[in-house]
């Protein structure tokens, strides 16, 4: 009966440290995976922050650009007159 009780007494704490383990080993990949998304997320923002000043950039190129276009042809219209 002590055999018994002995084999289920180490066939659950194997259960047991198995279970242990394998929340330990999914814990350490869930942080491999959240370090991981920080790095893209990071990564992401900053290239994101380039694409912004360069939007910013040509915006104020195109403006300029139509701003100058505009002036040479009333300047045009005004020479003929």
């Amino acid at each position: 009966m002590s055999n018994r009780f002995s084999a289920s007494l180490n066939e659950t704490s194997l259960k047991n440290f198995s279970t242990d383990e394998s929340r330990g080993r999914r814990l350490l990949e869930m942080h491999r995976r959240l370090k991981g998304l920080h790095a893209k997320r990071f990564h992401l923002r900053n290239e994101l922050e380039a694409v912004d000043k360069y939007v910013t950039s040509l915006d104020s190129q195109i403006k300029g650009l139509e701003s100058y276009q505009q002036f040479a042809l009333n300047d045009s219209r005004l020479s003929r007159n």
